[in-house]
């Protein structure tokens, strides 16, 4: 029996609509771009022929016309860390309410994937990318994209000048963490490191590590780590089997906190009894009453907001313009995984004759 070949009912095109109407295929593309350049009887002829025909304008055909997709790429390097969901969220919301569309793309911090994702994007019509978790592959995207005013760093700073940029005051907010610890009495302070490529890290403990420089009697123990939460643990390990533990900790981001607080209620240490515990970011996790973390809040739903502002208004911007730099204050979430420790702090010092 010969196959059937069953016909797809295609939908009316441009074309259709301009000979409904009577004029030609570009006035029709100026009527759907609210063009001003039409008069008010051929509009209205227009947009009765659209509407009799039920014609859909091809997001295709208009980028096109318009020269835009309104496509925006969101490059993140770690999608199951709770912080980027909610940077993408605010992300995705912002740039909606400016008619655009975001693709996230997961990079796992590798410049190949960055390269694989922009060349691909770039060949859809891309008109801008937000890279959150800019490090090596900084190069790579602005040469990839042309132009420094289609493209927007956030969360980790970039090393150029050329680029805008909205991240938080990682380098304050790591001082003002150390600081209330010291102040409830512990000396003997560890810190979760992240990787020295990206900036976000490398801030966060220089300005741990210049406060216990400043401070008489502080000792800073550094591990070295990345932003999982298996950089925690690994860290609990090594000051376990070192001795003597510090007396308090400080997570380079909120997801190390989680796994440094898994390894410590492993070992039956109670934060913040035995040990207090802090992290960096703020993501909604952290404040639940399970965990109750401390940690120095980024305002990631107002930076990714702020990012597609920037980014917005640069498209409309010349391509020589200077670049837009915002660093948002931080600011310290005190939680009941810090809180606590001052008694315990004074009592430290005066066993040590401190």
């Amino acid at each position: 029996m010969p196959s059937v070949r069953r016909q797809t009912r295609r939908g009316p095109t441009i074309i259709d609509v301009a000979r409904s109407a009577g004029v030609s295929v570009s006035t029709v593309s100026r009527v759907v771009r609210d063009h001003p350049d039409v008069n008010a009887d051929t509009r209205a002829r227009v947009q009765s022929a659209i509407s009799s025909l039920g014609y859909r304008p091809s997001p295709i055909a208009r980028a096109l016309v318009s020269g835009e997709t309104r496509l925006i790429a969101l490059l993140v390097s770690d999608i199951t860390n709770p912080f980027y969901p909610q940077l993408a969220k605010s992300v995705e919301q912002e740039a909606k309410r400016g008619g655009y569309t975001v693709v996230i793309c997961n990079t796992a911090d590798r410049t190949a994937e960055t390269r694989r994702y922009l060349d691909r994007l770039i060949r859809q019509g891309l008109d801008g990318v937000i890279h959150a978790s800019v490090a090596r592959d900084e190069g790579t995207v602005l040469a990839l994209m042309n132009e420094a005013r289609r493209v927007v760093f956030t969360n980790r700073r970039p090393v150029g000048d050329s680029v805008s940029y909205v991240v938080s005051d990682n380098h304050g907010g790591a001082e003002e963490l150390t600081q209330h610890l010291l102040r409830q009495g512990h000396r003997r302070i560890g810190f979760v490191a992240g990787p020295a490529y990206a900036r976000n890290a490398t801030e966060r403990l220089d300005g741990f590590l210049e406060v216990m420089e400043k401070t008489s009697g502080a000792e800073p123990m550094v591990a070295s780590g990345d932003f999982s939460a298996d950089a925690g643990a690994r860290a609990v390990d090594e000051w376990m089997r070192r001795g003597p533990r510090p007396t308090a900790i400080i997570a380079t981001n909120d997801s190390v906190a989680l796994g440094t607080l898994e390894a410590l209620a492993e070992r039956q240490l109670r934060v913040p009894a035995d040990v207090a515990l802090a992290g960096f970011d703020g993501v909604r996790l952290a404040a639940s009453p399970i965990f109750d973390l401390t940690t120095v809040d980024q305002h990631i739903e107002q930076m990714g907001r702020r990012a597609v502002r920037v980014l917005l208004r640069q498209f409309g911007g010349p391509s020589n313009g200077a670049p837009i730099r915002e660093v948002l204050p931080p600011r310290l979430l005190l939680r009941s995984s810090t809180e606590g420790g001052s008694k315990r702090g004074a009592t430290m010092r005066a066993a040590s004759g401190h």
